[in-house]
Protein backbone atom coordinates (compact mmCIF):
# COMPACT_ATOMS: atom_id res chain seq x y z
CA UNK A 1 0.00 0.00 0.00
CA UNK A 2 2.97 2.24 0.84
CA UNK A 3 4.41 1.63 -2.33
CA UNK A 4 0.80 2.88 -4.28
CA UNK A 5 1.59 6.09 -2.56
CA UNK A 6 4.54 6.38 -3.27
CA UNK A 7 4.66 5.64 -6.73
CA UNK A 8 1.84 7.90 -6.80
CA UNK A 9 3.14 10.76 -5.36
CA UNK A 10 6.54 10.15 -7.39
CA UNK A 11 4.26 10.31 -10.43
CA UNK A 12 2.91 13.46 -9.44
CA UNK A 13 6.08 15.26 -9.12
CA UNK A 14 7.28 14.39 -12.28
CA UNK A 15 4.27 15.26 -14.18
CA UNK A 16 4.41 18.57 -11.92
CA UNK A 17 7.71 19.40 -12.69
CA UNK A 18 7.67 18.73 -16.83
CA UNK A 19 4.82 20.11 -17.39
CA UNK A 20 5.65 23.64 -14.92
CA UNK A 21 9.38 23.32 -16.96
CA UNK A 22 7.24 23.61 -20.39
CA UNK A 23 4.59 26.00 -19.43
CA UNK A 24 7.62 28.77 -18.72
CA UNK A 25 9.49 27.66 -21.59
CA UNK A 26 6.43 27.98 -24.12
CA UNK A 27 4.71 31.03 -25.15
CA UNK A 28 1.03 31.71 -23.29
CA UNK A 29 -0.06 32.32 -27.18
CA UNK A 30 1.33 29.14 -28.81
CA UNK A 31 -0.40 26.21 -29.66
CA UNK A 32 2.00 23.86 -27.48
CA UNK A 33 0.69 25.91 -24.43
CA UNK A 34 -2.35 25.08 -25.80
CA UNK A 35 -1.61 21.26 -25.67
CA UNK A 36 0.47 21.55 -22.91
CA UNK A 37 -2.17 23.40 -20.49
CA UNK A 38 -5.12 20.86 -21.69
CA UNK A 39 -3.42 17.66 -21.32
CA UNK A 40 -1.95 18.81 -17.89
CA UNK A 41 -4.78 19.47 -16.54
CA UNK A 42 -6.49 16.73 -17.81
CA UNK A 43 -3.98 14.62 -16.09
CA UNK A 44 -4.55 16.38 -12.83
CA UNK A 45 -8.12 15.81 -13.00
CA UNK A 46 -7.52 12.32 -13.47
CA UNK A 47 -5.07 11.49 -10.94
CA UNK A 48 -7.96 13.29 -8.83
CA UNK A 49 -11.43 11.81 -9.70
CA UNK A 50 -9.00 7.80 -9.57
CA UNK A 51 -8.10 8.83 -5.93
CA UNK A 52 -11.48 10.88 -4.67
CA UNK A 53 -14.06 8.70 -6.25
CA UNK A 54 -17.10 11.07 -6.69
CA UNK A 55 -20.48 9.67 -6.83
CA UNK A 56 -21.72 12.56 -9.70
CA UNK A 57 -25.31 11.54 -8.85
CA UNK A 58 -26.19 15.49 -9.59
CA UNK A 59 -29.41 15.91 -11.90
CA UNK A 60 -27.34 17.71 -14.71
CA UNK A 61 -26.11 14.28 -15.93
CA UNK A 62 -30.31 13.56 -16.35
CA UNK A 63 -30.87 13.62 -20.10
CA UNK A 64 -32.99 16.71 -20.92
CA UNK A 65 -36.00 16.55 -23.55
CA UNK A 66 -33.98 18.39 -26.21
CA UNK A 67 -31.01 15.60 -26.28
CA UNK A 68 -32.70 12.16 -26.22
CA UNK A 69 -33.15 12.72 -30.34
CA UNK A 70 -29.70 14.03 -30.48
CA UNK A 71 -30.73 15.88 -33.30
CA UNK A 72 -28.84 19.03 -31.65
CA UNK A 73 -25.80 17.31 -30.95
CA UNK A 74 -25.75 16.66 -34.65
CA UNK A 75 -26.00 19.67 -35.87
CA UNK A 76 -23.13 20.99 -33.63
CA UNK A 77 -20.40 18.09 -35.51
CA UNK A 78 -20.73 15.45 -32.88
CA UNK A 79 -20.77 12.40 -35.35
CA UNK A 80 -17.86 14.26 -37.26
CA UNK A 81 -15.95 14.42 -34.04
CA UNK A 82 -16.67 10.49 -32.90
CA UNK A 83 -15.55 9.24 -36.08
CA UNK A 84 -12.09 11.46 -35.74
CA UNK A 85 -11.53 9.62 -32.11
CA UNK A 86 -12.44 6.48 -34.09
CA UNK A 87 -9.60 6.86 -36.70
CA UNK A 88 -7.42 7.83 -34.38
CA UNK A 89 -7.46 4.85 -32.58
CA UNK A 90 -9.03 6.72 -29.13
CA UNK A 91 -11.95 4.79 -28.77
CA UNK A 92 -9.28 1.97 -28.76
CA UNK A 93 -7.56 3.31 -25.82
CA UNK A 94 -11.24 4.20 -24.04
CA UNK A 95 -12.59 0.47 -24.81
CA UNK A 96 -9.27 -1.00 -22.64
CA UNK A 97 -10.27 1.60 -19.58
CA UNK A 98 -13.81 1.24 -19.73
CA UNK A 99 -15.18 -2.28 -21.98
CA UNK A 100 -18.73 -1.48 -23.44
CA UNK A 101 -20.36 -5.23 -22.89
CA UNK A 102 -24.07 -6.27 -22.60
CA UNK A 103 -25.10 -6.50 -19.07
CA UNK A 104 -26.32 -4.03 -16.22
CA UNK A 105 -22.75 -3.93 -14.24
CA UNK A 106 -20.93 -2.81 -17.43
CA UNK A 107 -23.46 -0.10 -18.82
CA UNK A 108 -23.63 1.15 -15.51
CA UNK A 109 -19.67 1.44 -15.36
CA UNK A 110 -19.55 2.80 -18.94
CA UNK A 111 -22.40 5.64 -17.98
CA UNK A 112 -19.85 6.61 -15.20
CA UNK A 113 -17.67 6.91 -17.21
CA UNK A 114 -19.08 9.08 -19.44
CA UNK A 115 -19.69 10.82 -16.40
CA UNK A 116 -16.46 11.38 -15.01
CA UNK A 117 -15.15 12.61 -18.58
CA UNK A 118 -17.79 14.88 -18.83
CA UNK A 119 -16.85 16.36 -15.21
CA UNK A 120 -13.15 16.33 -16.10
CA UNK A 121 -13.49 18.47 -19.69
CA UNK A 122 -16.03 20.81 -17.66
CA UNK A 123 -13.26 21.76 -15.18
CA UNK A 124 -11.02 21.53 -17.52
CA UNK A 125 -12.57 23.55 -20.30
CA UNK A 126 -13.37 26.15 -17.28
CA UNK A 127 -9.62 26.48 -16.27
CA UNK A 128 -8.88 27.29 -19.89
CA UNK A 129 -11.55 29.10 -20.41
CA UNK A 130 -10.17 31.55 -17.77
CA UNK A 131 -6.65 31.54 -19.79
CA UNK A 132 -8.43 32.46 -22.81
CA UNK A 133 -9.97 35.70 -21.12
CA UNK A 134 -6.47 36.89 -20.09
CA UNK A 135 -5.15 36.26 -23.16
CA UNK A 136 -7.52 37.82 -24.71
CA UNK A 137 -7.19 40.82 -22.17
CA UNK A 138 -3.39 41.20 -22.39
CA UNK A 139 -2.72 40.50 -26.06
CA UNK A 140 -5.89 39.82 -28.33
CA UNK A 141 -8.05 37.28 -29.91
CA UNK A 142 -5.42 36.95 -32.66
CA UNK A 143 -2.65 35.02 -30.07
CA UNK A 144 -5.82 33.72 -28.18
CA UNK A 145 -6.67 31.73 -31.08
CA UNK A 146 -4.92 28.74 -29.75
CA UNK A 147 -6.16 28.13 -26.87
CA UNK A 148 -9.62 28.51 -28.30
CA UNK A 149 -9.60 26.09 -30.71
CA UNK A 150 -7.87 23.66 -28.20
CA UNK A 151 -10.17 24.31 -26.19
CA UNK A 152 -12.90 23.72 -28.69
CA UNK A 153 -11.43 20.75 -29.73
CA UNK A 154 -10.35 18.80 -26.46
CA UNK A 155 -13.18 20.00 -24.22
CA UNK A 156 -16.29 21.60 -25.87
CA UNK A 157 -17.09 18.71 -28.55
CA UNK A 158 -15.69 15.91 -25.74
CA UNK A 159 -18.70 17.30 -23.44
CA UNK A 160 -20.99 17.50 -26.36
CA UNK A 161 -20.40 14.11 -27.13
CA UNK A 162 -20.52 12.51 -23.40
CA UNK A 163 -24.09 14.79 -23.58
CA UNK A 164 -25.02 13.32 -27.06
CA UNK A 165 -24.35 9.36 -25.60
CA UNK A 166 -25.79 9.47 -22.31
CA UNK A 167 -29.54 9.02 -23.22
CA UNK A 168 -28.90 6.13 -25.52
CA UNK A 169 -27.01 4.69 -22.39
CA UNK A 170 -29.53 5.59 -20.28
CA UNK A 171 -32.25 4.05 -22.31
CA UNK A 172 -30.01 1.07 -21.90
CA UNK A 173 -30.25 0.93 -18.47
CA UNK A 174 -33.62 0.91 -17.77
CA UNK A 175 -33.85 -2.14 -20.07
CA UNK A 176 -31.33 -4.12 -18.07
CA UNK A 177 -32.83 -3.12 -14.88
CA UNK A 178 -36.23 -3.98 -16.35
CA UNK A 179 -35.26 -7.20 -17.37
CA UNK A 180 -32.58 -7.90 -14.14
CA UNK A 181 -35.96 -7.13 -12.06
CA UNK A 182 -38.35 -9.23 -14.31
CA UNK A 183 -35.98 -12.49 -13.73
CA UNK A 184 -35.71 -12.27 -10.10
CA UNK A 185 -39.51 -12.67 -10.14
CA UNK A 186 -39.46 -15.22 -12.05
Amino acid sequence: MLLKWVKILLLLTLASLSISFMLLRLKVTSAGFGLVVNFGLMFWFTTRESLLKPTLNATYFDAYPFENKGTFYRRLGVEWYRAILLKSGWEKIRQKQTPLKKGLTAFEAYERATRVAEVGHLVVGSVVLLLIGYVLLAYSLQYARWLILSNLLLNAHPILLQRYTRPRLQRMLVKFRSLETSSVYN
